[in-house]
């Protein structure tokens, strides 16, 4: 076999191995169908209204006390853009646990406490390679298996919202991620549906500050430096 020849078969071979690794990266990280963001129920309204199927409004003594996560419905998650090299647009990668336990206390009108703990090693998206990658790569959930969130500021209401009325506040607290504590301010909405209630909201994330490195897989996928924490939580009258 000529020289040429030679470096033809070994250029072929390398062009293949290449669209296997490009096509083994792509099935590893890049995004399917990703779920939408996260949003309140729909059978809530946001003008205090109750909506259909939303129960009976609770009286003041009813809503104070303390109201654990209902697993049932809730969950925490991630939101990040991901960039296969050949194709034009990234998409969404999202992953979501529902091994969330915690508590939320209302005293009189006022939420004094709210502590949440997520088990990120239960994260599922809609590829398992990737679930099986955040182990030990990104979030490395083998070595940081939890993620925590604390109120640092009690939230004041000013009234006992009424059953499907949707209430937005502003929670200050602490985040801890990836084995990092960080104060943070978020926007939750909430409302009370069936009894129950549902807290939704999202927390934008530079991975750098929480010590995440950005995943990056042999050049064929790449993750933004950023990403989204969001969650849909419900408590349930302990």
């Amino acid at each position: 076999m000529s020289k040429r020849g030679r470096i033809t078969i070994i250029a072929v071979v390398a062009a293949v191995l290449v669209a296997g690794g490009a096509y083994a990266a792509f099935a590893l990280l890049a995004g399917g169908n990703s779920p939408d963001p996260v949003s309140i129920s729909s059978s809530g309204t946001s003008n205090g209204s109750t909506g259909t199927g939303t129960g009976a409004s609770l009286s003041q003594a009813q809503f104070q006390g303390t109201w654990n996560v209902d697993q049932n419905g809730s969950f925490v998650g991630y939101r990040v853009r991901e960039q296969l090299g050949f194709l034009p647009a990234p998409s969404d990668a999202v992953g979501r646990t529902s091994a969330v336990t915690g508590t939320l206390t209302v005293n009189g009108l006022s939420i004094t406490a709210v502590k949440v703990t997520a088990d990120l090693t239960q994260l599922q998206s809609d590829r398992s390679m990737r679930d099986e990658r955040m182990r030990t790569i990104g979030l490395q959930t083998d070595q940081f298996p939890q993620a925590t969130f604390e109120l640092t500021s009690p939230i004041t209401l000013s009234k006992v919202p009424a059953a499907g009325e949707v209430v937005t506040v502003t929670a200050h607290g602490r985040l801890t991620l990836h084995g990092t504590t960080k104060d943070v301010t978020m926007q939750m909405r909430g409302t009370l549906v069936n009894g129950r209630i549902e807290v939704v909201g999202s927390l934008p994330v530079t991975f750098s500050d929480y010590g995440i490195e950005t995943p990056n897989v042999g050049g064929f996928v790449s993750v933004q430096d950023h990403g989204t924490m969001e969650f849909k939580l419900f408590f349930a009258k302990a």
